[in-house]
């Protein structure tokens, strides 16, 4: 994915350190590639802790996380030109931004035929002027927009082998067996289009203790919206959606916001999340009551 005649090219020096986010494949990936560029990176931190999905874009330190998964502290010189990937250091202001999760990011509004544009690992690609690999695409793919990769909307990249591709991630962090995800993720497929509500235009599974083991990835899968429910270790009840159009996650995200909660999303992409007040919701007081079905 080299750039198109007469589109700006950012030149990225040797030296430019890249900041990385929380660990999924995609992220995983973009080490392995810097490692084999020979660029220096090191991992967002909070508290000498490899940052989280959550706490990504609070960080206030860098560490680096070796093969034995211990963090070691480690120092971003003053100045010093960095690139941060899917994350934020207090304090800091990166030369570039890498990243496809709010307004303004490079990859936030492209569309599924334009993925690796959108995501994080494409961008990484096209900077240090690398051609994607099969594996890459996929990979690339199934973060920026899973269910219209799932759909074949994404060029290059197959559903089939997106599937095992998935599987075998999500058998490797959670110790089940690929053909026994596959299988959570066929049936739950199945219990998405079971559930399908045509007037609401998408399928709920409100009740966090009856919700299918792989549901947000079968819903990708087959390719319907739907929303559900989690309810965090620390006491929050988590409302998503996934699957949408640009419409039908607008309209979720604004009748969460209309009702006071925090909202992250991004419509392009097809997902959203709301926080119902608990013990430490962000910046939402707890309003106490029963939370409607």
């Amino acid at each position: 994915m080299m750039p198109q005649s007469g589109q700006r090219k950012n030149v990225i020096d040797k030296e430019w350190t890249f900041v990385l986010g929380a660990q999924d494949p995609e992220m995983r990936e973009i080490e392995r590639v810097l490692d084999d560029d020979g660029r220096p990176w090191l991992h967002a931190a909070t508290g000498r802790r490899r940052c989280t999905a959550q706490t990504a874009y609070e960080a206030n330190g860098v560490v680096r996380v070796g093969p034995d998964n211990i963090p070691r502290a480690m120092v971003l010189p003053p100045k010093a030109p960095a690139v941060f990937v899917e994350c934020g250091l207090v304090g800091w202001q990166p030369v570039l931004r890498v990243d496809h999760h709010h307004p303004g990011d490079p990859g936030y509004t492209a569309a599924p035929e334009d993925y690796l544009r959108g995501s994080s690992l494409g961008q990484v690609l096209t900077l240090l002027e690398r051609e994607p690999t099969p594996t890459q695409r996929l990979l690339a793919a199934s973060d920026h927009c899973l269910t219209a990769a799932y759909q074949g909307e994404c060029p290059g990249v197959d559903p089939d082998e997106l599937l095992i591709l998935r599987a075998s991630w999500k058998a490797l962090v959670s110790g089940r067996t690929v053909s026994d995800v596959v299988d959570g993720i066929l049936d739950a497929a199945k219990r998405v289009r079971k559930h399908h509500d045509s007037e609401l235009g998408e399928s709920r599974f409100m009740d966090p203790t009856e919700m299918p083991l792989d549901l947000a990835e079968g819903a990708a899968y087959a390719g319907m919206p739907v929303r559900y429910r989690a309810l965090l270790p620390e006491g929050i009840l988590k409302e998503m959606v996934k699957g949408g159009t640009p419409e039908h996650v607008e309209a979720f995200m604004a009748e969460h916001r209309d009702a006071g909660r925090p909202v992250y999303g991004n419509p392009y992409r097809g997902y959203a999340g709301a926080y119902w007040p608990g013990r430490s919701a962000p910046g939402t007081p707890h309003r106490g009551g029963p939370i409607p079905r």
